[in-house]
């Protein structure tokens, strides 16, 4: 038997919206993400693309944690591809 509607919308990234403890600590994976993508960002050497490599590394490390099962992480990696896909559109228009 399918679920009801609000059982379903409670369960994904709307529930996430909606409670305060989620939403912060999606802000706080953010955070950290961001924290981690400038430190590889500064330590990469700067022949090699260091702003590709950091943001990937920031990606990378909410996309772990979203694997392991943190629910703010989903939210917050949804918004890197979010952003990502517009910075590409953005240097597709702009180049």
């Amino acid at each position: 038997m399918p679920q009801p509607l609000a059982v379903v919308l409670d369960t994904g990234i709307l529930s996430t919206i909606g409670d305060p403890k989620q939403l912060g600590l999606a802000t706080l994976i953010a955070v950290a993400a961001i924290f981690v993508g400038f430190m590889v960002r500064r330590i990469w050497p700067r022949a090699m693309n260091p702003l590709l490599f950091g943001w990937l590394a920031a990606t990378a490390f909410v996309a772990a944690l979203a694997y392991l099962g943190v629910p703010g992480a989903a939210l917050v990696l949804w918004l890197f591809i979010g952003a990502a896909v517009l910075l590409g559109i953005l240097a597709l228009v702009f180049n």
